[in-house]
């Protein structure tokens, strides 16, 4: 609604009728620094005023009058007990010694009151004109120029005290117009002074509130999950450092508590992040509600972190499973939770987050249990975890990263045709690791595609190596992770590579396994396409082992089908197996596939795959994974004969 001229006039005069309580603080504030600074100078002038009094009557002969000494004398020592007065009252309020405003405000008003009557009583009482009008303003420039008074308390006390000069200069004696005019002049450029000083520092006053609004807002949001409305993991580590330090904080009493819902993508999936998002707020409310007076946080996607008393701990956790339970009954979503007890009270919480993360992470896949506490076994896998995630670089670098070489033969007369390469890391201080000790953890934390370019290069350089000494070479497959395909550029890695060691394309057989294959990833299927268009032999490797099988020969080509080891599990005994194997090799047959069966031990599983028509072999029954020097011995004592058809 449009102001009418008297509200904006209303508001012009009181200044202060709409401004916030911060923009009050700050021009109270800002009065208070006034304060001290002219205290302080009033105490030093009034000092050098009495001195120089007492030294004008010993040093010259110009001997003043007893009652002109004591009216001055008596004037500066009531100013100079006000400014006194004033400093006081400052240094108490900065120091938190006193908080009463209303006695801040009472000592300024003092303050000016005494002021402007000094200057009136200076002027009034002085012999020289000159000094009449100089006492009278100086005490108007501190009182009306210096502080923040509103339009309206700056009218009156300047048209007041204006008044009482004109007033007493005409019981001196006449006053002239020009004496008017000049003291007109005077008052109005002093009130236009105040006014600017007001303004001034009110919009001072307002810029800074939205500067302290604007920096409310981002600490806000730094600290807070900006879905939930609970506290960010970086607040919860800031706030949890903080408690553990009260020494009065009995730490075997508190657990850091990671809880995981399981199950929640399916949710996502049928109702939408939407839904998701919602039921995450809502369960964030379930949070607060079991753990009112704890730490809580959101910790990411869903999962979330509490610093909670154990007592009754399972019990709330309990409650808070059955609420997850009872919201929606087709999408059974489940709470996993694994604690950590805090060793001491420098222990830090980024790091009780992970262990507790550690501890819920382990039975996510164990359906009889819930809830499951850090211990010294998990704390032993946790820091070879660790120290895997930490030491990949250094481990290819130093050469800890080694080729095993596992042969793969012809199945019509054994003789080898190639081998595949697998990686195995001999590390300094855990000693030799099976892949089974690294590779998945490499892939979760999207790490496993320096693994597979060092094994790709170490490939290289033997194959290059051999093919300098005049040995026959054979072609190497390598497996590749999903994430090779999503990290990198596979091709161009694969080409320079090639090129960087002189190595034929047909010497190096590209191996992905089914399970990758099932979750239709475009770009993984553009850059087989790429590689098969660059000359490079596609092996499907573990056929059989996921349940997409079909699919994949139906979406995918292919130059070579490995048969899972899983087929031959029990040869002998299980009769489904020849069956099975045998359809397997007739379809990739008919659809213009090559075969290599893994994990062959027996005469009897050998023969019989031969008389089926699987083309290659590999397993125990042919050779143990091995270093390139003991394959190369090997061949050289005519253990292995290198086919003359290897390829």
């Amino acid at each position: 609604m449009k102001k009418s001229f008297l509200s904006k006039v209303k508001d012009f005069f009181y200044g202060l009728s709409h401004s916030s309580d911060y923009t009050k603080d700050f021009l109270f504030n800002s009065d208070i620094r006034s304060n001290f600074f002219i205290g302080v100078t009033v105490i030093c002038l009034e000092i050098f005023m009495l001195l120089r009094l007492e030294f004008k009557n010993i040093l010259t002969d110009v001997i003043q009058d007893s009652d002109w000494i004591r009216k001055h004398v008596c004037a500066y020592l009531v100013l100079l007990a006000a400014a006194v007065i004033l400093v006081f009252y400052s240094f108490l309020y900065k120091k938190g010694k006193t908080k009463s405003r209303v006695l801040g405000k009472l000592v300024k008003d003092l303050f000016c009151v005494v002021s402007i009557s000094f200057g009136l009583y200076m002027s009034y009482i002085s012999l020289n004109p000159t000094s009449q009008v100089f006492a009278f303003l100086t005490m108007e420039i501190f009182v009306l120029c210096i502080y923040a008074w509103t339009p309206l308390q700056s009218l009156l006390i300047s048209v007041g005290s204006f008044g009482i000069y004109i007033y007493l200069q005409s019981r001196l004696g006449p006053v002239y117009y020009g004496t008017k005019i000049n003291s007109f002049t005077a008052w109005l450029f002093l009130y236009a002074c105040a006014l600017n000083t007001f303004y001034q520092k009110k919009c001072a006053a307002q810029e800074e509130e939205k500067l302290e609004s604007l920096l409310k807002y981002v600490r806000e949001k730094s600290s807070q999950d900006e879905l939930t409305g609970l506290p960010n993991l970086h607040k919860f580590q800031y706030d949890a450092m903080e408690f553990l330090k009260k020494s009065e904080v009995v730490l075997e009493n508190w657990r850091f508590v990671f809880m995981d819902i399981g199950n929640f993508k399916n949710y996502n999936e049928k109702y939408g992040f939407s839904a998701g998002n919602a039921f995450l707020k809502i369960f964030g409310q379930y949070i607060i509600e079991e753990f009112p007076d704890e730490l809580v946080a959101r910790y990411s996607d869903d999962h979330f972190i509490v610093l909670a008393e154990v007592k009754d701990l399972e019990q709330r956790l309990d409650s808070l499973h059955e609420k997850i339970r009872k919201w929606e009954s087709d999408v059974q979503m489940t709470l996993k939770a694994g604690f950590y007890m805090p060793k001491d009270q420098f222990t830090p919480p980024g790091s009780a987050c992970d262990y507790a993360r550690y501890a819920c992470e382990s039975i996510k896949k164990n359906y009889t249990v819930n809830y499951i506490e850090y211990n010294t076994m998990m704390h032993k896998e946790f820091n070879r975890k660790k120290y895997i995630v930490n030491s990949i670089d250094n481990a290819i670098k130093n050469g800890y990263i080694k080729v095993f070489y596992q042969p793969v033969v012809w199945a019509a007369d054994g003789k080898l045709c190639g081998a595949e390469a697998l990686a195995r890391w001999d590390d300094p201080d855990f000693g030799f690791l099976q892949p089974g000790a690294f590779i998945s953890i490499l892939e979760e934390y999207h790490l496993i595609h320096k693994l597979d370019m060092a094994v790709l290069e170490i490939v290289c350089r033997d194959l290059s190596e051999a093919m300098d000494k005049g040995l026959r070479v054979f072609p190497i497959s390598i497996n590749f992770s999903r994430l090779d395909f999503e990290l990198l550029n596979l091709a161009d890695e694969l080409d320079s590579c090639m090129e960087r060691y002189g190595i034929d394309k047909g010497l190096i057989h590209v191996e992905v396994t089914e399970s990758m294959l099932g979750e239709g990833n475009a770009k993984l299927t553009g850059m087989l396409n790429k590689l098969r268009e660059r000359g490079y032999s596609l092996w499907l490797d573990d056929f059989g082992s996921g349940y997409s099988g079909l699919n994949v020969l139906k979406d995918y080509s292919f130059d070579m089908m490995k048969i899972d080891m899983n087929f031959l599990s029990k040869f002998s005994e299980n009769k489904k197996s020849q069956p099975i194997l045998t359809s397997i090799v007739d379809l990739a047959g008919k659809i213009g596939m090559k075969t290599l069966s893994e994990g062959v031990e027996t005469n009897e599983a050998y023969d019989f795959l031969r008389s089926i028509g699987c083309q290659r072999l590999q397993g125990y029954l042919f050779g143990k994974p091995m270093l390139k020097s003991e394959l190369v011995e090997k061949i050289h004592n005519g253990t292995y004969v290198v086919s003359e058809l290897a390829g």
